[in-house]
């Protein structure tokens, strides 16, 4: 009896685990078109049902980019998880300033720039900014005190209006060792932009932009910085 019961616990277990494994884990299905995306976008800002879909852009296989315009010339992004079976809308926005979405924050090797601004013409470039401010702490006979770092990195503007970018493997490196630092504040990012004489310049945005997200994934909303807060 014992033995029958212990075989019958064990199955238990097993059918358990599968069906959390193809719950949670399964592959995702084919992501939803257009006409789709603007039903759920809808779904948190009614003003947007009218929107054209720009593009689809796969971070991975369960992240997807998706900058949209909407109308009164709103250009706006949206970031879509797969999880629990589904895809899931995890931000929408009608403000395509740059965003660094965290989709392992443990893991910045999965960190992504995102933005969606209207055409530029005197934006000839952007650049992203890492910044961590000096920091000192004492604990009891210790003493720990910590450097500041400015980062930057260039972003060229293509044809289009959005784009996505990775961070550097050498951004990553300096990311991992501040990691679980001790001293105030952490890290942060920051943006600008810069003309054709390569004069910081404020480039064209959404001024009435808005956002709705939600679930466990971090998103950073970068803000701009004047060349005077820059070492």
């Amino acid at each position: 009896m014992k033995k029958t019961k212990l075989i019958i616990s064990m199955l238990s277990g097993v059918i358990l685990l599968s069906a959390c494994f193809w719950y949670y884990k399964s592959d995702p299905t084919s992501f939803p078109n257009d006409e789709q995306l603007v039903k759920e976008m809808t779904n948190h800002f009614s003003y947007v049902s009218n929107s054209e879909i720009q593009d689809t852009i796969f971070l991975d296989d369960r992240h997807v980019f998706v900058p949209f315009q909407a109308e009164e010339k709103l250009y706006g992004l949206s970031l879509w998880e797969w999880k629990n079976r589904k895809w899931n809308v995890v931000l929408v926005s009608t403000s395509g300033d740059i965003k660094v979405w965290k989709i392992n924050s443990k893991d910045p090797s999965t960190f992504h720039t995102v933005w969606n601004y209207p055409p530029q013409k005197k934006v000839k470039y952007m650049k992203l900014y890492l910044i961590n401010k000096r920091g000192f702490q004492i604990s009891g006979a210790e003493e720990q005190y910590e450097p500041g770092v400015q980062l930057e990195q260039k972003i060229t503007l293509s044809e289009n209006p959005y784009g996505t970018m990775k961070l550097s493997k050498d951004w990553i490196t300096v990311i991992n060792s501040l990691t679980g630092s001790l001293t105030l504040p952490q890290y942060y990012f920051r943006w600008n932009a810069y003309d054709s004489l390569d004069k910081i310049t404020y480039p064209e945005v959404n001024d009435n932009g808005s956002s709705s997200w939600g679930g466990a994934t971090q998103i950073e909303f970068a803000v701009f910085i004047e060349e005077s807060e820059l070492e």
